[in-house]
């Protein structure tokens, strides 16, 4: 569903609101919680963006998912 790209745009939109008071007031603390924000968003709406493309093309992203997994244990990284 649509909801997570809308929540997440909702949150880089508002965490940029945030980050461009801080930055007017002078408050460093208000500027960083704007970025964090927008940065919560951005995964939000890409998170999104992944399940839609699962949901669009399930058989292409369960072979992306092997194809990683394979990949991950021929290099031994976990």
């Amino acid at each position: 569903m649509d909801s997570d790209r809308i929540i997440g745009a909702g949150k880089q939109a508002a965490g940029e609101v945030q980050e461009g008071i801080g930055s007017l007031v002078g408050d460093k603390r208000t500027q960083g919680r704007g970025q964090a924000n927008q940065a919560r968003g951005e995964v939000q709406n890409q998170i999104g963006q992944l399940e839609d493309y699962i949901r669009d093309q399930p058989l292409t992203a369960a072979a992306i998912a092997v194809g990683f997994g394979w990949l991950l244990g021929r290099l031994r990284i976990i």
